[in-house]
């Protein structure tokens, strides 16, 4: 057995609360920006304006986690769950 935590094979590391969970796969860190094209009425210009719109996250997945001594994220894991808290 491993002397030291987390276990080699376990590369990415999150932050819950105080505590450090260790996973093997971490995915959609993924953020989109929708474009807005604005053209006023009253523009001499014959092409659209581009700006940033609403920004767009993907869901996050934490894959093959281990937790040692943790009941905090199972218990918050639970209450969504069971549908009787808020995701963020």
């Amino acid at each position: 057995m491993a002397d030291k935590y987390p276990l080699p094979k376990f590369h990415f590391q999150v932050e819950w609360a105080s505590v450090s969970i260790s996973f093997t796969e971490v995915s959609g860190l993924d953020v989109e920006t929708e474009v807005i094209e604005y053209r006023d009425g009253a523009s001499p210009e014959f092409s659209k304006l581009k700006m940033p719109g609403m920004q767009k996250f993907s869901n996050i997945t934490l894959k093959r986690g281990v937790f040692k001594s943790d009941n905090e994220y199972f218990s918050w894991w639970n209450t969504v769950a069971e549908n009787h808290g808020n995701v963020a």
